[in-house]
């Protein structure tokens, strides 16, 4: 986060309200009253330099009364508490209720955190807004509002079926494979805070994006009064998160009920804080678990076994296969080889909780073969994948290119909301700037960093000024990142990795029903469309060995590597779009499912004579009562079935789903009920919901209306919703909650934040007392050419620093400002043991930092000095 401030940007009467506050210090107030902002900037400056948590607290009326009640940061503030059910918080359109509403809240850390943060977004030369969970958040469950969650039949199947395994069975690991877009990190957190928080787990969550983190942290929080539907003796919920945009690892203890940290945060020197945090119960969640092969997560999980041997292992993924066979066995055997629980994609999109996709293949009749040299042929044949040199020839092929734009063009209105994944930073930047001159609001992202983040919002943010219709991405979408109103998928990227197309297909699967789309358009410019049934069963993914997931994806927001924009401009500006045309246009619908009662089956447009053939066949055994016999004849195979059935139909069902229809033939010597969209379109509960909403007559009769339709619809709503119970509940939550979000009826109380004066008493043992203590004890540790120094106190507090050592005059400083009754002696002695240190190593290398760790209860005295220090006042400080 830059720190890159001026209070230019903030009204004359919010910086009059601050230079002549009585909370001022008269020095510090500007001679006379003046509405001159750059006369009185240089006296806010001296008040402030850059907003804290000091600041926030001592002025909080003034921001208040005259930063929030004239700036859209009100709304901002709001909506973010909104979001996460903090109190009774809401956004009612009245400016004076709402800020009224934020006047009477107690000033916890997270109201803090959000008033810092939009004093900071207002006065940044950047937009670095801050996340609201920087700090640790204490929950007071005590006072928080309980409800339960709302959950979809199969998330709370989930949750008993992890119930049953963790609790009742006790098992150790397991996976836990949901597709994306359904829901699956709801559906773990609700399960962790009801199941394993309130059993006294201390829940330690990795993840390896930012994004994740944020989105986890969220539901945590504003779910975390779940605990006590199971533990009423349970006052507080401690959490925290741990990555480069928030608290450091050595902010963590053992107190913490909840860590959610990135895989980086946690590694290397970190690994260290670990064994000192954990409690006797732990249990380790790894988000996007197929990454846990990686030797950066099996680190943190061994370490954490290490201390607690008996610490359970949940895996969540939507796609958990490797590169390889032996890979894929690999994964699974980290998580015992139990799958706790899957749904098949086909089930929900079937249920109408993911979009139905639409198919569409364009053949771009670029004959890519001819500009592949041996050793790209070569680098293909061995790993499944396109070299970076390849990728590079095919980005600057103009027809492509031209296609692919123009398809986005001719169907601008249908497309809407479009996220294209393209081959590499060069076709990122062609296929961006093209749009633009256009006329599309498109941006483009290949390198996750700070300003990328912020893009990434402006696409998920329709109702943003700077929106965004179209963004152009490599892979960086292809996990975690939650936008749930994509109506098209532009796949640009050839792969041969069916996990990393079902990743980026995922990305537009979200339906209706959770604020998506009730249709996806997957557009696909890779020929990988005869195998898009494949993935959509679970069974695949779990008997395959296909997928392709890069191992250690480490992203170094400081470091991330980019490549100068402008010299690719200049590049591709020689290349004229001269325009290109469409070999081929193949549109591949579902138009229906066949229900096995486990699951369901999707079946495609040109699939359809193919089914009729073969359920004909079957028809005939089960009339002549044959019918398993039949199935298991060494005649009968799903071989012979593709090809006597399937065979000139386009898209061929995948062999998973034949056998299991076939071992349903077999089960209930029947063919399965086939069910149409078009049947469930028309009785679909959102529907009807507009209907009856938008026609009084019709909401005046409504349960009449519902039990006409039940009636007339039996077989296929009790196929989808159970019963006619479920089916009229769902109708009435469309009614009273249109865009399908129920409110949970959840409200968060935090613990209030206390602050606390240093005692003016100085400590009793002199410092040259505590240094003697500091070489006897840990001598072993100094270097044998170790001199003793000499030692004082600062001749005045200072805020910026604890201690310093001179090197030339031997000498370390300590900070008067800890010349303090209330500063424990033995943070003093580890401030003068660091000192002592830098006789040996002048920076903070990685050996100082092994030497430091050394001291005892180490992480006990950094947690005070760099965060249980700000609770004191110290204001009086330089």
């Amino acid at each position: 986060m830059t720190k890159s401030f001026s209070w230019e940007k903030f009204s004359i009467d919010f910086i009059k309200s601050i230079v002549f506050s009585g909370k001022t210090a008269e020095d510090k107030r500007a001679p006379i009253m003046i509405d001159d902002k750059d006369f009185l900037i240089p006296f806010i400056d001296d008040i402030c330099t850059y907003p804290n948590a000091s600041f926030v607290r001592k002025y909080r009326r003034e921001i208040e009364d005259y930063f929030l009640d004239e700036s859209n940061s009100l709304i901002s503030i709001v909506k973010k508490l909104e979001n996460v059910n903090y109190s009774d918080v809401k956004f009612t359109g009245n400016n004076k209720e709402m800020l009224d509403k934020l006047k009477s809240k107690r000033l916890t850390q997270t109201i803090l955190d959000a008033y810092i943060s939009e004093i900071r977004l207002q006065g940044s030369y950047y937009d670095d807004e801050e996340s609201i969970f920087k700090m640790p958040k204490i929950i007071n469950l005590k006072e928080s509002k309980v409800d339960d969650v709302p959950l979809y039949s199969y998330q709370k199947n989930a949750v008993q079926a992890l119930k049953n395994y963790f609790i009742s069975d006790d098992k150790k690991s397991g996976i836990l494979v949901m597709p994306t877009g359904s829901g699956k990190t709801r559906t773990s957190v609700y399960f962790l805070l009801k199941e394993m928080i309130s059993r006294g787990y201390q829940v330690v969550w990795i993840a390896h994006r930012h994004m994740l983190i944020e989105q986890t942290a969220q539901n945590f929080y504003k779910f975390s009064p779940l605990i006590k539907t199971e533990n009423e003796d349970k006052n507080i919920f401690r959490m925290i998160c741990i990555s480069g945009k928030h608290a450091r690892a050595k902010a963590m203890t053992k107190e913490d009920d909840l860590i959610i940290s990135s895989v980086q945060s946690l590694n290397k020197n970190n690994l260290v804080y670990i064994p000192n945090i954990l409690r006797e119960k732990v249990m380790i969640i790894v988000d996007e678990a197929h990454h846990t092969s990686a030797p950066s997560y099996r680190k943190i999980i061994n370490k954490i076994r290490e201390k607690v041997p008996a610490a359970k292992l949940l895996g969540l993924t939507a796609t958990p296969c490797r590169l390889t066979d032996e890979a894929t066995r690999g994964l699974m055997k980290i998580f015992d080889n139990q799958v706790i629980y899957s749904i098949s994609m086909s089930k929900l999109i079937a249920d109408g909780v993911l979009a139905k996709p639409n198919y569409i293949n364009i053949e771009t009749n670029i004959d890519i073969d001819t500009i592949i040299d041996i050793d790209e042929r070569a680098y293909i044949k061995k790993w499944g994948e396109m070299p970076a040199s390849l990728l590079t020839k095919v980005a600057k092929t103009n027809k492509r290119n031209e296609i692919i734009i123009d398809e986005y063009m001719k169907n601008r209105k249908k497309y809407g909301k479009t996220i294209i994944f393209a081959l590499n930073a060069i076709h990122c930047i062609a296929l961006s700037d093209e749009l633009n001159k256009r006329g599309i609001k498109c941006e483009y992202i290949y390198c996750l960093n700070k300003d990328n983040e912020e893009i990434i919002e402006r696409f998920k943010n329709s109702e943003r000024k700077d929106s965004i219709d179209v963004l152009v991405n490599i892979n960086m979408l292809t996990e975690g990142s939650d936008i749930p109103d994509i109506q098209t998928v532009f796949l640009t990227r050839p792969t041969s990795s069916d996990t990393l197309l079902m990743q980026m297909v995922g990305r537009g699967m979200r339906g209706k029903s959770q604020g998506g789309t009730e249709t996806v358009n997957i557009i696909d410019f890779c020929d990988k469309w005869n195998s898009i049934t494949r993935w959509l069963n679970p069974k695949f993914l779990l008997d395959s060995g296909t997928g392709m997931i890069e191992d250690d994806m480490e992203y170094d927001y400081t470091k991330c590597e980019t490549i100068p924009v402008a010299m690719v401009r200049d590049l591709i500006k020689g290349i004229k779009y001269i325009g290109a045309s469409i070999e081929s246009r193949n549109v591949v619908l579902p138009i229906g499912w066949y229900d096995l009662k486990y699951t369901k089956i999707l079946v495609f447009q040109n699939q359809v004579e193919g089914y009729k053939k073969l359920k004909k066949s079957i028809d005939l055994q089960v009339k002549n009562r044959v019918v398993k016999s039949y199935i298991t004849s060494k005649n009968f195979t799903v071989n012979h079935a593709l090809y006597s059935f399937f065979s000139n139909f386009g898209i061929m069902p995948n062999k998973q789903d034949l056998n299991m229809i076939f071992n349903y033939i077999y089960e209930e010597e029947d063919f399965p009920q086939f069910f149409e969209f078009e049947q469930r379109d028309k009785i679909d509960p959102y529907k009807i919901a507009k209907e009856i909403i938008n026609d009084p007559v019709l909401n005046y009769s409504k349960d009449e209306k519902i039990d006409e339709i039940y009636n007339q619809n039996k077989s296929i709503i009790d196929n989808l919703y159970e019963n006619k119970e479920n089916y009229k509940k769902m109708i009435m939550n469309f009614t009273l909650y249109p865009k399908g979000c129920i409110p949970s009826g959840i409200e968060i109380e935090e613990t209030s934040k206390k602050t606390y004066g240093l005692s003016p008493r100085p400590i009793n043992q002199a410092l040259q007392t505590l240094l003697s203590e500091v070489i006897e004890e840990q001598g072993s540790n100094l270097f044998d050419g170790f001199k003793r120094p000499e030692i004082k106190w600062t001749d005045k507090p200072y805020k910026s620093y604890f201690a310093c050592y001179y090197k030339e005059s031997n000498l370390i400083e300590i900070n008067a400002l800890l010349n303090s009754k209330s500063i424990k002696i033995e943070v003093l002695k580890f401030i003068i043991y660091h000192e002592c240190l830098h006789q040996e190593f002048l920076y903070h290398t990685p050996e100082f930092r092994h030497k430091e760790r050394m001291y005892p209860n180490f992480n006990e005295y950094e947690y005070f000095l760099d965060y249980k220090l700000k609770d004191f006042d110290i204001e009086y400080a330089l």
